[in-house]
């Protein structure tokens, strides 16, 4: 069960990515966002997408991210030691957009999805 939900959450987070990007690019009239590819070699990987020198957008990254191990980091099990020892995935998207124009406010968020 968990890894058929765990595949349907990938999927999501990352067609929210590509609609994301496409919709900035669009947006933006200009700049094309670049992506690098990465692997973690403890388990995972992701895709970082940057955009830079737009019309609107100054600079900016959209990032998905999907990770796991088999023993969750003691940062996440000080609050929680029952999980300490567990396996983990944790996977999500992440935004920060800085655009041209001052007087608009820079623009950050994030959406994660967590198994133990």
């Amino acid at each position: 069960m968990h890894s058929n939900l765990l595949e349907q959450v990938k999927t999501y987070l990352m067609a929210l990515q590509d609609t994301i990007c496409q919709g900035l690019e669009q947006a933006d009239g200009k700049a094309k966002f670049v992506e690098d590819s990465w692997q973690r070699a403890e388990g995972g990987g992701g895709r970082t997408r940057v955009i830079n020198a737009g019309n609107v957008i100054e600079q900016g990254g959209v990032n998905y991210s999907h990770v796991f191990g088999a023993s969750m980091p003691a940062s996440a099990t000080a609050h929680r030691p029952e999980l300490a020892g567990r396996s983990f995935h944790a996977c999500g998207v992440s935004l920060v957009i800085h655009p041209n124009n001052p007087h608009i406010p820079a623009s950050h968020a994030n959406v994660r999805f967590f198994i133990a």
